[in-house]
């Protein structure tokens, strides 16, 4: 039970884009303190001095206003002015913040200058709020796009700020289904942004599940999240390809399938994994990160990027009989049912000192 803080202070919050999972920390921090809200990027990489002098601008008034505090949500260029300028800053490490995969272009720490600005920052700031503990440090079996060796603190040498885990948070209200499973030969992923041979493409595993869905004829593939879905040629007849979708979209795609897939080179703490989970799709996950912690034993973890592996790991769930999956299925919702939104904030609120006057 957390103490009742009166007069709460003003945070400002920065982040490169306004995510889906940040503006639900924005939102939620809202219903707690006052949040001034800063988005970093406008364009391009080159409009890398304007953005830096737009920031500066925005911390200036914060300072004047008596701001002592900012979350920032990944490392990066939009974390040094805070730490330069005297702010408590305290930095929220998402996934791409932690690693590096030259292989598929994906990975903050594989660009030199911003791996400076990301161990300037780790460096001198308060803290750093990874979603997961295994951002800190992790090795990379899964592919062959980037090293073994990966995370935050493997990349920057010498002291970092003190590392404490606040995983992502979820509105179990919103996130809930019937009790009537699907049918368990339907599979589906969230790959956000995906576009034929871009990092998303490989980062999700979409070519993956492309493979697969022709090795199961038998089972219905649905992937969500693309740029252009009409881009993706020569697809299998047992997959469709979707745009973006609305969170109600959202979640009424997900309550249709039976299984959700996330053979990913790279994650944080998946948030359309958990929402899944929450939904009852049985998961399919490979072996980085966060995933298989978060799935436990109410799925499959592949260690191999292979097609065949994950059709056999799709296959070996959709074939469960029906009393096992549905224990599987309350398992999975089971395991996501402790990472609330009201914890999350709660956490993240804990960890900023005199976050309250």
């Amino acid at each position: 039970m957390h103490q009742h803080r009166p007069n709460p202070t003003t945070i400002a919050y920065v982040h490169p884009r306004r995510f889906h999972f940040v503006a639900k920390d924005i939102e939620a921090l809202g219903r707690q303190v006052r949040v001034k809200e800063h988005r970093f990027s406008s364009g391009g990489a080159w409009l890398l001095p304007w953005d830096l002098l737009r920031q500066l601008g925005f911390l200036l008034g914060c300072k004047v206003r008596g701001v002592r505090d900012v979350i920032a949500h990944f490392a990066g260029y939009h974390t040094v002015l805070p730490v330069f300028l005297g702010f408590r800053t305290h930095i929220i490490i998402a996934g791409s913040d932690a690693c590096a995969f030259p292989g598929i272009h994906y990975g903050s720490f594989r660009k030199p200058l911003m791996r400076a600005a990301m161990s300037y920052s780790m460096r001198g700031a308060c803290n750093l709020l990874p979603v997961h503990a295994s951002l800190e440090r992790f090795a990379n079996h899964f592919s062959t796009f980037g090293p073994v060796q990966q995370g935050y603190a493997h990349f920057v040498h010498g002291r970092i700020a003190p590392s404490t885990a606040v995983p992502y948070g979820f509105d179990l209200d919103f996130w809930s289904s019937s009790a009537n499973a699907p049918d368990p030969r339907t599979v589906v992923c969230v790959a956000t942004g995906v576009a034929p041979g871009n990092a998303v493409h490989y980062r999700k595993g979409v070519d993956l599940l492309i493979e697969a869905a022709a090795l199961l004829p038998d089972h219905r593939f649905t992937i969500i999240g693309a740029e252009d879905p009409n881009a993706y040629r020569d697809l299998p007849i047992n997959l469709r390809m979707l745009g973006k979708c609305t969170p109600d979209q959202l979640r009424q795609e997900l309550a249709a399938h039976g299984i959700y897939a996330q053979p990913s080179v790279m994650e944080g703490f998946p948030n359309a994994l958990c929402e899944a989970m929450l939904m009852g799709c049985l998961p399919v996950v490979s072996s980085i990160t966060s995933m298989p912690d978060i799935i436990h034993d109410t799925g499959q973890v592949i260690h191999e990027r292979t097609a065949r592996q994950l059709a056999n790991a799709i296959g070996a769930l959709s074939a469960l009989p029906h009393d096992e999956r549905m224990r599987s299925r309350r398992a999975a919702q089971e395991r996501i049912r402790p990472f609330t939104v009201e914890r999350r904030i709660a956490r993240l609120l804990d960890l900023i000192p005199k976050a309250w006057t």
